[in-house]
């Protein structure tokens, strides 16, 4: 570790603040890895699970992130080469993840197939398990899939999906360096009440179950008196709970201030809108995905174009300074139709509030076990040509795309197979990541 990564490594650690007081030291220490950057898996909550379970049970463990400011050989709070542990637990929410384990175990010299493997032991779970089953165990000691709150880590492995009957995750650490800035997050809301034929989360996750209002409550409560003054509730849909008014009541009775992630035009009332303002929430965020009402509801989205407008009409009367739409690029095959549609939507917008207007655009991926898996992936013209007509019919609307690259190794990621992993790090070898991924982009898509 160089003098710059120890210092940074020593900002961040002085940045922290701890739920509960963790363990570093102890004969049972084993490695907990997020295989990414430190500011998106400390906002991660199958990371947060991990940490808070070994915490619970008193056990010893040291963090590991694949972050370009940190060492990439030792690990984050003893500062020991990560070789050293026998076990790594390894949560992989994401295809980028996936990548980056590969990547890692390739640049340490250990075999990618665990019956080639002594040590270390992996541990492998997260969403990744479901999204590319035979790929992940292939690389794992221990697969477990599905969800882990009742039984992990007395049971190791599991490859049968299950759904836990008792959930409920929240932050055991925060840090101005997360994402979420300083945000104790909680679960309120596992799997979804929509059926988005794009989406894989309800695959993962099943239909939509609730955390108890007392348990959310609860939670909150100890939060409060810990010290921490915002927390950020986390559900695939914040405004589908329905117990949300109470929840929101509570956090302004203790001071609080409230985050919340996505929320849906079709389940979020007045009231809500209101009271997410007064706890400072500035900025509506919604998944329109597709400008076309008829393709929207295909999609799973059966919300109309006057829905929206009316909803954003009665957010800019509480005072919302913006709003983030999320749209889908290349999710239907004739860009022109995409794109002006979109046009369409976005002026109708535009010209009803004054409100900010900023506009997310992602790359349509066909995911294995969603109804779409069989469509094709876009090609890169196709959304360059979608991309340029919004660009060039819509000044003052702000624009964020998704690289077509991070979408071309979300394919990949999900498709990989087993058998062609030889030839994917061959070439990762001697070519690098964007020829690896853009060979098995090409071999997917024929």
């Amino acid at each position: 570790m160089n003098w710059k990564e120890q210092q940074e490594l020593k900002r961040i650690k002085a940045s922290e603040r701890w739920l509960w007081q963790p363990r570093f030291y102890g004969d049972d220490t084993e490695l907990v890895v997020f295989p990414g950057s430190y500011h998106i898996g400390v906002a991660n909550l199958g990371y947060q699970f991990l940490l808070g379970r070994l915490i619970q049970l008193n056990r010893s463990f040291d963090r590991f992130f694949i972050d370009p400011h940190l060492s990439s050989t030792t690990s984050f709070d003893t500062e020991r080469p990560i070789l050293d542990y026998a076990r790594w637990d390894v949560t992989l929410p994401f295809e980028e993840n996936l990548l980056e384990l590969i990547k890692l175990l390739v640049k340490l010299d250990v075999p990618l197939n665990a019956s080639d493997r002594d040590f270390p032991v992996l541990n492998l779970g997260g969403a990744m398990s479901l999204i590319n089953p035979e790929l992940v165990s292939f690389i794992a000691n221990e697969v477990f899939v599905g969800e882990a709150d009742e039984e992990w880590p007395e049971k190791r492995s599991r490859l049968e999906p299950k759904v836990a009957k008792n959930f409920g995750v929240h932050s055991v650490v925060t840090s101005p360096r997360s994402v979420f800035k300083d945000t104790m997050l909680v679960e309120i809301a596992r799997g979804c009440m929509w059926s988005c034929k794009f989406c894989f989360y309800r695959q993962a996750y099943g239909p939509i179950r609730f955390v108890s209002r007392e348990t959310v409550l609860k939670t909150m409560t100890m939060l409060k008196e810990k010290g921490f003054s915002k927390v950020g509730f986390i559900a695939a849909n914040v405004s589908d709970v329905p117990w949300l008014k109470g929840i929101l009541n509570h956090a302004k009775n203790l001071g609080m201030k409230v985050s919340v992630s996505s929320l849906a035009v079709e389940t979020l009332s007045e009231e809500v809108m209101g009271l997410l303002r007064t706890l400072g929430v500035q900025q509506l965020t919604l998944a329109v995905e597709h400008g076309d009402e008829k393709v929207r509801k295909e999609l799973g989205k059966p919300f109309s174009d006057e829905d929206l407008i009316r909803t954003l009409k009665v957010a800019e009367s509480f005072g919302y300074k913006g709003v983030k739409l999320y749209f889908i690029n290349g999710v239907t095959s004739e860009w022109k139709f995409n794109a002006d549609s979109a046009i369409k939507l976005l002026k109708d917008i535009r010209q009803s509030v004054r409100m900010s207007i900023k506009v997310s655009g992602s790359v349509f991926v066909p995911k294995p076990g969603t109804p779409m898996e069989d469509k094709p992936f876009p090609p890169e013209q196709l959304i360059d040509m979608e991309r340029k007509a919004l660009l060039s019919n819509l000044p003052g609307v702000s624009f964020a795309f998704e690289p077509y690259w991070d979408a071309q190794k979300e394919f990949v990621l999900s498709r990989l197979r087993a058998e062609d992993l030889p030839m994917f790090v061959s070439i990762l070898n001697d070519k690098g990541e964007r020829k690896a991924i853009e060979f098995f982009s090409e071999k997917y898509s024929s």
